[in-house]
């Protein structure tokens, strides 16, 4: 691949995008560091996820092996080879990161990354209030600090493949939302919350939201960032169970209020994965959310005419295709998304959906970058 050719272009596309006229869809791949560990082609020398969670060294070797494969491997609108100001870098802790701060136990299934147990499931469900809101660097999030501050240190006296490397913001200054922790740390039982025991419900939530603010508040106090950006980002998954009513009555408030307590009038953008396409109008008129990433199912036959086309859409071919389907299955798909109105007002971004699994044939994502590069509006 001429890279500095693709990076030519790829510099166009976004300027283009970016100023309202765009050329063609902009395509980008998410994926973290759990496509190299899981993949025995990639990690030969078999580190377990778990190695991988609790060794800061080994976190930072294969934080760089996966940017470089990313930056050789995987085709999309991001600069590639060798990065020409230097490799950017995440230190990926996966989905545990708040539950495992409540004190959830973290597991490792075989084969997978980490996951976390609920501790305040059936009658624990008061210990949470007992045990109280952790501080913003105790528990997991003092580890994610050491991390942090040990890597950083790290690289002041590294190079990789002759250019500099640097750490981006911890994942500390984000959140997967307050239902998600709230299902994570009390399990499915909060459901029945809502209905059954909604003081307790309220109470938990409550609870959650401002342990959420005030560790994302002092997190940005300790990196010297801008105390109240006027946009920001949210996610919250969990609200794919629920109806949009329900979502109204017992999660927005919530949501409200992380917003304002921590961002200016926007506008936002949302993450959210699964069946949750029914809340996008809602989140757009009470939220200003402007920009959603979004995962799998959603029709985008019918999103746009939903939200409108000021509103900027991240989505695409669903990753379970992406691992298992054919080249041309996939390049059948992705025309299909193109063509399907979602484009209309350029306001789309095409990417995978949602959040690259290990082990996807290359020719895949070669089938969908290449069908996208050569569609035009």
């Amino acid at each position: 691949m001429d890279f500095t050719r693709h990076n030519e272009e790829v510099k166009q596309v976004w300027e283009a995008y970016h100023e309202g006229r765009p050329i063609r869809v902009p395509m980008v791949i998410t994926s973290v560091q759990r496509i190299w560990v899981l993949d025995p082609q990639l990690n030969r020398t078999g580190i377990t996820w778990e190695v991988y969670l609790n060794d800061p060294d080994v976190m930072f070797e294969v934080s760089l092996q996966h940017r470089y494969y990313v930056a050789h491997h995987i085709p999309q609108d991001a600069e590639m080879g060798i990065p020409a100001e230097g490799w950017h870098i995440s230190l990926e802790f996966g989905n545990v990161y708040e539950e495992a701060w409540f004190g959830c136990p973290i597991i490792y299934p075989e084969g997978q990354i980490a996951t976390t147990r609920p501790l305040y499931a059936g009658q624990r469900g008061e210990d949470v209030f007992d045990r109280g809101i952790p501080g913003p660097f105790d528990g997991f999030m003092g580890k994610i600090r050491e991390y942090y501050e040990y890597c950083l240190e790290k690289t002041r006296s590294v190079e990789f493949y002759g250019r500099p490397v640097h750490i981006d913001l911890p994942v500390s200054l984000n959140t997967d939302g307050p239902l998600t922790v709230a299902n994570g740390i009390r399990g499915t039982q909060i459901f029945e919350d809502m209905y059954l025991r909604e003081d307790y419900y309220h109470r938990l939530m409550e609870f959650v939201t401002t342990a959420i603010i005030e560790r994302i508040r002092a997190w940005r106090s300790y990196l010297n960032l801008d105390p109240k950006p006027c946009c920001g980002g949210l996610a919250d998954d969990a609200i794919q169970f629920i109806s949009t009513s329900l979502y109204r009555e017992k999660v927005l408030p919530y949501h409200r209020r992380i917003l304002e307590a921590l961002f200016g009038e926007g506008p936002h953008s949302m993450h959210l994965c699964g069946n949750v396409q029914r809340h996008f109008p809602t989140l757009v008129q009470e939220l200003n959310v402007h920009s959603f990433d979004t995962g799998f199912p959603i029709n985008f036959q019918t999103l746009r005419d939903q939200v409108g086309e000021d509103v900027e859409i991240q989505g695409g071919v669903p990753v379970g295709l992406l691992l298992t389907g054919t080249s041309a299955e996939v390049a059948s798909r992705t025309r299909e998304i193109l063509e399907s109105g979602i484009t209309r007002g350029g306001r789309f971004i095409l990417k995978e959906a949602n959040d690259l699994p290990p082990c996807v044939p290359v020719a895949n994502l070669w089938a969908m970058y290449e069908t996208n590069r050569t569609w035009r509006y």
